[in-house]
């Protein structure tokens, strides 16, 4: 063999030796998780997360400290995933980054389990204790999740009192349908900020008003519908020349549990600009009877006494506070309510599809 095809065989066998090498640390290397990757993409059952926590030093205890706020709003609404959950907790790491919880089944993104959910806020946890049920927000973004928006839930049977406000029955007063054309009545209301708040106030503007309630799981509802008032939200302020006299409201109609303090917690998850965007709900009996008025239904599931099956509605109001469009169900788009509440708040009327 000549010294020239020699070395072309040397370097053919070095190369492929190389490519073995490589292939043997990307085998070995399969499986697992680097640091950093979010909790729920391990594999191991409950059981091994556990004995691995024990097998773990575990660092002195730390101050509480907020999020930082690129935690919190570095997430993009492409990205960003937001889901209401509850569960018991099951352990808490003694310097607060994480904590299993035994959770719910989350709908459409993850089956009931017990797993570690990386903490958000520390403050939250002064009172939390193994075993205590809680609900939670958990966020999840293409890069990591977290959870914050913890609150132990009470595990005694409501009182006569407290379901009488809650479902599955409840005290209403006789109202009448509202319809396209028609004044939108005044509503006394309570926002994210404790502030009285009224449907009069809003005179002047373009008004998007949508219901929630802030422990819905299900992403195409609730949270589909506060996805799409944040970009509405942004595609309006990003304008050129557009508009300044509009304002979006989602109005809970759970208001045992959403409370100011929660909604406020709730909404900044969502970038709120509270210029802009509010979110209030009001007395049960209010609630019950503005939500009559579009159509809107919401009972108790018969499986538990903690979520309200329910429908959808967001209506658009002119600045006149004449009712222009009321939208059923989540068909609706972003950039359908943006053009209409361009044209309310320039003072012009929706056309309006013609019915034989």
């Amino acid at each position: 063999m000549s010294p020239k095809a020699m070395n072309h065989h040397r370097y053919s066998k070095g190369l492929l030796t190389a490519l073995l090498l490589h292939q043997i640390v990307f085998w070995a290397g399969c499986g697992q998780v680097e640091e950093g990757e979010p909790a729920f993409a391990q594999s191991e059952s409950p059981e091994a997360l556990s004995a691995a926590t024990e097998t773990i030093e575990e660092p002195g205890p730390i101050e509480p400290k907020e999020p930082e706020l690129d935690q919190v709003v570095a997430a993009t609404v492409s990205e960003l995933k937001l889901f209401t959950v509850s569960g018991v907790v099951k352990s808490i790491e003694t310097d607060l980054s994480r904590a299993r919880i035994h959770h719910e089944e989350i709908p459409d993104y993850m089956k009931e389990m017990t797993m570690p959910f990386n903490i958000g806020n520390t403050n939250e946890w002064a009172s939390i204790q193994t075993d205590d049920t809680i609900s939670f927000l958990l966020h999840v973004t293409d890069g990591r999740s977290w959870i914050d928006g913890v609150e132990k839930l009470s595990a005694e049977v409501p009182s006569l009192d407290e379901l009488s406000k809650t479902a599955p029955w409840r005290r209403v007063r006789e109202v009448e349908p509202l319809m396209i054309g028609d004044i939108l009545p005044d509503y006394p209301m309570t926002n994210q900020l404790s502030k009285p708040i009224s449907f009069e106030q809003y005179r002047g503007k373009a008004l998007a008003i949508t219901f929630i309630y802030t422990r819905c799981p299900l992403p195409d509802f609730c949270p589909k519908m506060n996805k799409q008032f944040l970009d509405a939200q942004q595609k309006l302020k990003a304008l050129q020349d557009g508009p300044d006299n509009w304002q979006l409201l989602s109005i809970s109609f759970d208001p045992v549990n959403d409370t100011p303090e929660r909604l406020k917690f709730y909404a900044s998850a969502y970038q709120y600009d509270p210029e802009k965007w509010s979110f209030a709900t009001g007395a049960m009996i209010e609630i019950d009877a503005l939500t009559e008025q579009f159509g809107l239904m919401f009972y108790r599931s018969e499986n538990t006494v903690m979520d309200w099956d329910h429908n959808l509605r967001t209506v658009l109001v002119d600045p006149k506070g004449k009712i222009q469009e009321i939208f059923i169900g989540n068909t609706w788009n972003t950039d359908e309510l943006v053009e209409k509440m361009v044209k309310l708040a320039s003072g012009q009327d929706l056309a309006q599809p013609e019915y034989e």
